[in-house]
């Protein structure tokens, strides 16, 4: 217990922890905290699936802060959400189970082809007016069958490796005709359940290093509350140019992974 605690005060620590910090302000803002997390994790000399099951672990908590603040401040019904966050559970577990018997660059294509699709996705709604302004005060359909399959399916990525996983769920929301800050907020709920289910599943797998995992949650957590306060002043013309943008750096990413 000494030396763990030696580790989490060490310089590297307190880099895990800026890394954790800057990824979830990202991730919490556009839905891309895999664009720090991963590639600085996997810079630094930490393997794979140890950077997987941290991430999972990371964002699971941090999402789960932000998830306590929202249902006490009731800017999200969470009784609204359940069936949502059931779903994003179970693709989360099956997202986990499917890592780890799938080679890395299987992984790595699958996750280029999602990608590449929900990057043409979002050009062509960005032509119909994807980002709205204002969101809709009725109830806007989450509860229809069909569309727990979508959250299912992004569910399994985000289990499995998930680049971008928190954008795809931001732009499903969108898509459900909500504002931008509902669904970067209800996002928080839906990453929060497949997150922590694909952690557990890791963590009994025992690929989990704690002196890792700690650092960069407690800057998870920080940077998501810090992305919550940010995300009301982002500009709807800004989000427009950025997804794109960020669904690019994203593919780069992933195709870098697949080449060398």
């Amino acid at each position: 217990m000494e030396s763990l605690l030696l580790e989490w005060l060490s310089i590297n620590s307190l880099l895990l922890f800026g890394i954790g910090v800057l990824a979830a302000i990202i991730g919490v803002m556009f839905g891309a905290a895999g664009l720090v997390l991963l590639p600085a994790m996997l810079l630094i000399g930490i393997p794979i699936h140890t950077t997987v099951a941290v991430n999972k672990f990371a964002t699971g908590l941090s999402s789960f802060s932000t998830v306590v603040v929202l249902t006490l401040k009731k800017k999200v019904q969470i009784l609204k959400m359940l069936s949502l966050m059931f779903v994003a559970c179970l693709g989360g577990v099956s997202g986990a189970f499917l890592a780890t018997r799938l080679m890395e660059k299987t992984l790595n294509i699958i996750a280029c082809i999602v990608l590449i699709i929900m990057f043409f996705l979002v050009l062509k709604n960005n032509k119909n007016g994807l980002v709205k302004k204002e969101e809709h005060t009725e109830e806007n359909d989450i509860k229809n069958k069909g569309s727990l399959i979508a959250p299912f399916l992004i569910g399994i990525y985000d289990g499995g490796m998930g680049p971008g996983s928190a954008l795809l769920n931001i732009t499903y929301f969108l898509k459900k005709r909500f504002s931008y800050v509902k669904a970067a907020e209800m996002t928080r709920f839906m990453m929060f359940s497949s997150c922590m289910s694909a952690f557990l599943f890791y963590f009994f797998y025992g690929i989990v290093n704690w002196g890792i995992a700690i650092p960069i949650t407690a800057g998870s957590i920080v940077g998501s509350h810090i992305g919550l306060k940010i995300i009301p002043y982002v500009k709807t013309r800004w989000i427009q140019v950025i997804f794109p943008v960020i669904f690019l750096l994203l593919i780069a990413q992933v195709v870098s992974d697949i080449v060398f």
